[in-house]
């Protein structure tokens, strides 16, 4: 793990993009309340397993980097990363959404795509929005996500700033107080949604600071697996590790691209505009267009707005 980018982090954040797509197709392509693959087999969704792998890899990265910059060069680097490729999609979503027939006014945009570049004021729905679809009206449901991980990443840096990941016993405190969240009772909505979302990031918080001693065995993924029916902690624990030994265990295939970002965020509307035009798709038919169609855009996201600031960011540090 401190092998530098020589490793299949990329290629697995793909994937687990490509999990939500599919994930996804299943509500898309007949309607809210279709259970989506997994669920009814582990009680969490494919989409569901994905954000989690999604944010102990997350939790990961971002530990690192909370470790290696001041405050204002953490948030400047997480801004550049986020709301770049967040705009793109903003706009492919309005652009989708408009060719749709929704009743979009200048007003009306202006308002979506400051609210969605907030954050925390996300907006769902645009009125007459992909009306031939099963699910109409509803623009860009993954966007939810990203008030979550942004407010774990305040948590990750300010546990960085007291310097708990150095030392066993803050360690040991930041595990304590993810899973005392993960239990609390009677949650309000967006705390309930994001406990278990901070347990799976602290996981990976945790696994950066132990880099030098975790091991990165088979057979302990295994051994968590056999576990994981007892609860939410062993399961992130053991879909965690398994991330960690695909990432560094195998030969590194690293890619140039990093189109996961532009992949997770693209891939609804995208499969709302083609629900809207092409009626009657199977939800597997639906994932495999929606991939087909999505993967190009994110290459534009990639190439046009997220790379030349990443790539600006990495040259000033």
């Amino acid at each position: 793990m401190a092998t530098g980018r020589d490793n299949n982090l990329h290629a697995l954040r793909l994937l687990l993009a490509a999990a939500v797509i599919v994930s996804h197709a299943w509500p898309l392509a007949h309607g809210a309340g279709t259970a989506e693959p997994l669920r009814a087999l582990t009680g969490h969704s494919l989409g569901g397993w994905a954000v989690a792998g999604f944010f102990f890899l997350s939790g990961l990265l971002i530990a690192g980097s909370a470790g290696r910059h001041t405050i204002r060069q953490f948030w400047m680097a997480r801004a550049r990363r986020i709301l770049p490729g967040l705009g793109f999609a903003l706009l492919v979503t309005l652009l989708l959404a408009a060719l749709s027939g929704a009743a979009l006014t200048p007003g009306l945009a202006v308002v979506y795509a400051l609210r969605g570049i907030t954050l925390f004021s996300l907006e769902h729905h645009l009125p007459g929005a992909f009306a031939a679809a099963p699910m109409p009206g509803v623009a860009n449901g993954p966007l939810w996500s990203l008030s979550h991980e942004v407010t774990a990443y305040a948590l990750c840096q300010a546990a960085v700033r007291l310097g708990l990941l150095r030392h066993r016993a803050g360690q040991a405190a930041l595990l304590a107080v993810a899973l005392l969240l993960w239990a609390a009772p009677d949650l309000p909505g967006r705390a309930a949604t994001f406990a278990p979302l901070f347990l799976a990031f602290a996981l990976g918080m945790l696994a950066h600071a132990l880099r030098d001693r975790l091991p990165l065995s088979p057979r302990l993924t295994l051994v968590l697996a056999a576990l994981a029916p007892l609860g939410w902690p062993l399961a992130v624990a053991a879909l965690g590790h398994l991330l960690l030994v695909l990432a560094y265990r195998l030969p590194a295939r690293p890619l140039r691209q990093d189109l996961s970002y532009g992949l997770y965020l693209l891939g609804w509307p995208v499969a709302q505009a083609l629900m809207h035009n092409l009626p009657g798709l199977t939800p597997p038919v639906l994932a495999a267009l929606t991939l087909a169609a999505t993967l190009p855009l994110a290459a534009l996201s990639w190439h046009l707005v997220e790379h030349p600031l990443v790539r600006r960011r990495r040259v000033q540090a």
